[in-house]
């Protein structure tokens, strides 16, 4: 599918002003002069470039203006980048040193598996979770700022947290057999590379794409239920949270240093909340779920949000699932 995006108000603003070779020649090469704008103004704007255009290989889409603005973009960054002198240069460049990478293997995610298989509960566990959250590994809630009612303050809220695919791959049985088997072999694949035996690998699949399904089918009945809500939302203390939610929300709250407590006394300390099915069922979930499933489960996060960065073998895997399955590359992105 090749995805065109032109601003069609320029050209009519053009013919109704003035000639239209008054238009900088960016946007006279689209055009193609053969079709009467009268008839089919679409074809007449940018006829010429969607004859010619070719979709790159390590690409899904192109269009004529987000795609070239990235392009410069690309080329701008590229001679930052290029300064190895500088910590920015040098940071970018080491995510580009594969043979490092290679050589470290799934050392950088070490202390964090360390922290996931000592914990003894599901709350110290879903707390190791948390923490984890403040690197960008998804937990099992996110709670971020946003604008309150009140336009003159943000306020926290609570919102499920992505799985690892779409929505739609969960909801939609056509969708999840187009995505199916690849996924699976994908869990097996980077569990694998993260040190479990085939076996171990072979039996987490299912544990982690049932807690899924069960999780994201949760989330999935809010979305419905939220096309009928308008606000006021309804909030909670952190320490009602702590109480109504320990181990979905009190956990989170715990490891950012949140007073479950209410020892502080902050007018503030509260979390809205547009809906609660999702966190009351997945309170319940996290509950009847084992440990060691659970533990599993936050494993599989923490090696799937990391396998971009990882090894080129971690790489690999995600971009067959996303990158060829999914979005339909012919070749792999470079990093």
């Amino acid at each position: 599918m090749i995805k065109v995006l032109i601003s069609l108000s320029v050209l009519a603003a053009a013919a109704t002003a003035g000639s239209i070779t008054e238009l900088p020649e960016s946007v006279t090469k689209l055009i193609d002069y053969s079709i009467n704008p009268c008839e089919d103004f679409y074809q007449y704007a940018c006829g010429a470039w969607h004859k010619d255009a070719v979709i790159p290989p390590d690409k899904h889409d192109i269009d004529t203006s987000f795609h070239e603005i990235n392009i410069k973009s690309e080329a701008v960054l590229a001679n930052i980048f290029a300064d190895n002198t500088t910590k920015l240069g040098a940071f970018y460049n080491s995510c580009l040193d594969t043979a490092t990478l290679s050589s470290l293997g799934v050392t950088p995610l070490e202390d964090s598996f360390k922290a996931i298989r000592s914990a003894r509960t599901k709350l110290d566990l879903l707390i190791v979770a948390g923490e984890l959250a403040k690197n960008g590994i998804p937990a099992f809630v996110d709670i971020s700022s946003r604008a309150d009612d009140d336009s003159t303050k943000n306020a926290l809220f609570a919102y499920e947290d992505p799985l690892s695919l779409a929505y739609i791959f969960y909801t939609n049985p056509s969708d999840w057999k187009f995505v199916e088997a690849e996924y699976k072999v994908y869990i097996a694949t980077v569990l694998q590379l993260a040190g479990y035996t085939a076996e171990q690998a072979a039996a987490a699949v299912p544990v982690i794409i049932r807690f899924e399904q069960t999780q994201l089918g949760v989330a999935h009945r809010e979305l419905k239920d939220m096309e009928a809500v308008v606000s006021p939302y309804t909030a909670f203390t952190y320490s009602q949270l702590n109480q109504k939610y320990p181990l979905l929300v009190g956990s989170w709250l715990k490891a950012h240093g949140f007073d479950i407590y209410d020892q502080w006394g902050g007018s503030n300390d509260w979390v809205g909340f547009l809906n609660l099915n999702y966190f009351d069922t997945t309170e319940e979930l996290l509950k009847n779920t084992p440990l060691d499933n659970l533990r599993t489960i936050v494993e599989f996060r923490l090696i799937h949000s990391s396998s971009k960065h990882l090894t080129p073998e971690f790489s690999t895997a995600n971009w067959n699932l996303f990158g060829k399955k999914i979005y339909g590359q012919k070749v792999e992105t470079s990093r």
